[in-house]
């Protein structure tokens, strides 16, 4: 199993969060890093490309929409032609430093308001898709499985895995439902829920059901208040659980 974590959420002089991304790159086995568009100014992403490289961690480009102010967690209608472009411009930018560090990128996940916009809307999902196969069909496309984004992907022969978020709510249909300000977490309640994700394939609802999640990664967002002890006691409880975790990059071939 693989234990993705959003980091690099800064830009110029703001920081998303109180801690340092090196606080749960210990705990991480790959990360998502923004690329500029919502977070992730130049300077950022190579310093974090930097200590990444430390860790060992599997490194993949965390695209989002030109919404520097609502930290791309708000809902922005684009042209998907327009989408496709802005996606290959941040995933190129963020390559540009791996390739100084020497360093291959490991995959492409959309982040906030877009990975759940293009779940659904087709249009949105053929241009993230198209985006990568442009760019490097090697690339893995992490996404939630059965949406449009994975159907999509799929059918382009990309390299594409299913994801858990064991730190969010699953509404009863479910979908995650969407933290405009990532709130704190019981970090023994997120465990908990992982570890049911990885023993059982299974995930609790804001209902109490148990609805399925076969997934190969699991998301830990990097902007919860308590990211660092939250991501810790994930790798305990499923270390102790005798789970294998490792980079993305080592279960897809």
């Amino acid at each position: 199993m693989d234990i993705n974590v959003d980091t690099g959420e800064g830009y110029g002089r703001y920081r998303v969060a109180s801690f340092s991304d090196e606080d749960v790159f210990k705990y991480a086995t790959s990360i998502n890093l923004a690329t500029g568009f919502h977070a992730g100014d130049p300077t950022i992403m190579w310093s974090t490309v930097k200590a990444a490289k430390k860790y060992n961690l599997g490194i993949g480009a965390h695209p989002g929409l030109q919404d520097l102010r609502g930290f791309g967690r708000r809902r922005i209608l684009i042209d998907p032609e327009d989408l496709k472009a802005d996606l290959i411009y941040q995933i190129g930018a963020l390559d540009a430093f791996l390739k100084i560090e020497g360093v291959r990128m490991q995959h492409v996940k959309p982040h906030g308001a877009l990975y759940v916009m293009a779940e659904q809307d087709a249009a949105y999902a053929e241009a993230i898709v198209e985006a990568v196969a442009l760019y490097n069909p090697e690339l893995i496309l992490i996404t939630e499985r059965g949406t449009e984004v994975w159907r999509k992907a799929q059918s382009k022969g990309l390299k594409v895995v299913a994801e858990a978020f064991p730190d969010l709510a699953y509404d009863p249909n479910g979908r995650i439902i969407i933290e405009r300000v990532k709130k704190a977490w019981d970090p023994d309640l997120v465990a908990k829920r992982a570890l049911m994700v990885v023993k059982e394939k299974k995930i609790d609802t804001i209902e109490g059901k148990k609805i399925d999640m076969d997934v190969q990664t699991i998301c830990i967002h990097g902007d919860a208040p308590n990211a660092p002890d939250v991501i810790k006691r994930v790798r305990e409880v499923l270390e102790n659980e005798g789970v294998k975790l490792v980079r993305l990059s080592e279960i897809v071939k």
